[in-house]
């Protein structure tokens, strides 16, 4: 019997000192990895370069592109081209090959795509224009274009951008061209759509500001969305990137690429600008002449296709930055000082694929009638 009581003591005593242990082991505090910034995780990208892939997709090789000014890449994982100076919107494959062209659309200008797979476009009119394809078995040109938004009240006021977040909901740029000369009468905005196309509003930019959460002639824009955009995503956020020629006679704005993020205020999401790029390259006004289009892919670098100023100081060609620090991590200058011996005319729109393995990106080289396609690649 001693020795059973034994037993039953050594027992209670590796019990409680298990206990003890496994107790110091719940409360013991480990820090959390943490996740490097995008240009961090990917060493290697300051060593590599953009070469231009053959064949450039041109005249001479079989397209007829009138002045395209936008492609983009839809949830789908086809390439949209505005064939502005054609009235249409051309419907490719990722590696080229036309696979439809829509019915006509007078100048379009920028295309997107949400998650119903609807192109929605706009042309410079203040017209917002639908094509659904999956009700029309993705046959673009059986698919009519109708107009789902026209702000008659405001005749004098032109669509220049668009990009769908949330999914469905979609915000454009706007610049009324009656009157800039002023410096207290607002014409530059970014609309916000419900998802069913009925106007919610601008957005609450200062009015005619030098700095940032300001609009200038805005250009291009790009929802956050895209960092997350395929058919599966469900990622929600108000956030978005946008250029802007931001100067007119009388007005300058310091800041004519700008990412607008959110904040949280007393349990409300808001957007808000994002000072944490101050005084790096991506808000470098000199760098831009005339920034005409922004993307981003899926591992958070921003890129920037600029038509430059006209002259050698600020030459046409597309840059990659980081969104995370602001730093540029490549340049592709257009003025024939590369290693393609390549020269852009007016570069006004780009997409890029959404992985860094074998990325492209396309630019909608609009003066020479072409779309251009460029691998990243080390081996240079």
């Amino acid at each position: 019997m001693p020795s059973l009581k034994i037993r039953v003591w050594l027992g209670s005593l590796l019990m409680i000192v298990g206990g003890l242990a496994l107790h110091s082991c719940a409360n013991e505090k480990f820090d959390l990895p943490v996740i490097p910034a995008e240009d961090e995780r990917f060493p290697s990208i300051d060593d590599a370069d953009y070469v231009l892939l053959n064949p450039p997709l041109d005249a001479n090789n079989g397209y007829d592109f009138n002045n395209p000014s936008d492609v983009y890449i839809g949830v789908d994982n086809l390439l949209y081209v505005c064939d502005t100076g054609n009235n249409r919107i051309v419907m490719m494959d990722l590696g080229g090959q036309i696979q439809g062209v829509s019915q006509p659309i007078d100048h379009p200008e920028a295309i997107t795509q949400n998650d119903s797979l609807q192109l929605l476009i706009v042309n410079k009119t203040n017209t917002v224009y639908r094509i659904k394809l999956f009700e029309n078995n993705h046959d673009i040109a059986s698919a009519p274009i109708e107009p789902v938004f026209q702000q008659a009240s405001e005749p004098t006021r032109e669509f220049t951008g668009i990009t769908v977040h949330n999914g469905f909901e979609y915000y454009v740029t706007v610049v009324d061209v009656a009157d800039s000369s002023t410096n207290f009468r607002e014409f530059s905005f970014i609309y916000d759509f419900n998802a069913d196309h009925t106007f919610k509003g601008p957005l609450p930019l200062q009015v005619n500001g030098s700095g940032l959460f300001s609009a200038i002639l805005p250009t291009g824009i790009v929802s956050l969305r895209e960092l997350w955009l395929d058919l599966s995503s469900q990622e929600v956020t108000p956030a978005f990137l946008f250029c802007q020629t931001g100067q007119t006679q009388s007005l300058i704005n310091n800041f004519k690429v700008q990412h607008v993020t959110t904040r949280v205020i007393e349990g409300n999401t808001v957007i808000v600008p994002d000072t944490s790029l101050i005084s790096t390259e991506i808000y470098l006004s000199e760098k831009y002449g005339n920034p005409e289009d922004i993307t981003i892919d899926r591992s958070g670098f921003v890129f920037v296709v600029d038509e430059g100023s006209g002259d050698d100081e600020q030459p046409p060609a597309f840059y990659r930055f980081s969104l995370n620090s602001g730093r540029q991590i490549q340049a592709y200058l257009g003025n024939g000082d590369n290693t393609d011996a390549l020269t852009f005319s007016n570069p006004r729109g780009i997409a890029v694929l959404p992985s860094l393995e074998e990325q492209v990106v396309y630019i909608a080289d609009s003066g020479n009638n072409r779309i251009l396609r460029f691998q990243l690649s080390t081996e240079l």
